[in-house]
């Protein structure tokens, strides 16, 4: 069973049921990343800014009121390959501790055109 999701167009959700977060295209290294996750998900003032920290926070979310949490990827995050294997493993770690879980529900979307390249990292 795929662990992400991949989709050719970004997909749109509806606002009152999901909390929908669009990691930007511009990041490239695992400081922005961090900024960028600790401002788009509202995160706590003890976040780390490591991974970690991202992993731990990722399977908390108690603060965000939806259940559904969708972190929408137009592009993948321009991180050395060993950063984004570690970035990869941190989201697809979350999603499987989120299943089976009646408090949230962590969806993580890619362009299907990147498939290729994300199943080889996480070789």
């Amino acid at each position: 069973m795929p662990v992400f999701k991949f989709m050719e167009a970004l997909p749109s959700y509806d606002a009152a049921e999901v909390f929908y977060v669009r990691i930007d295209l511009a990041i490239s290294t695992v400081e922005e990343l961090m900024n960028a996750y600790y401002y788009l998900l509202w995160l706590p003032g003890y976040f780390g800014f490591n991974w970690d920290g991202l992993f731990d926070c990722l399977r908390d979310l108690r603060w965000i009121p939806c259940k559904k949490i969708v972190l929408v990827h137009a592009s993948i995050p321009k991180l050395s390959k060993k950063d984004l294997r570690v970035y990869l493993e941190v989201l697809r770690d979350s999603i499987l501790d989120w299943q089976n879980d009646e408090e949230h529900e962590l969806e993580v979307v890619f362009r299907t055109a990147d498939k290729a390249t994300l199943e080889e990292l996480l070789r």
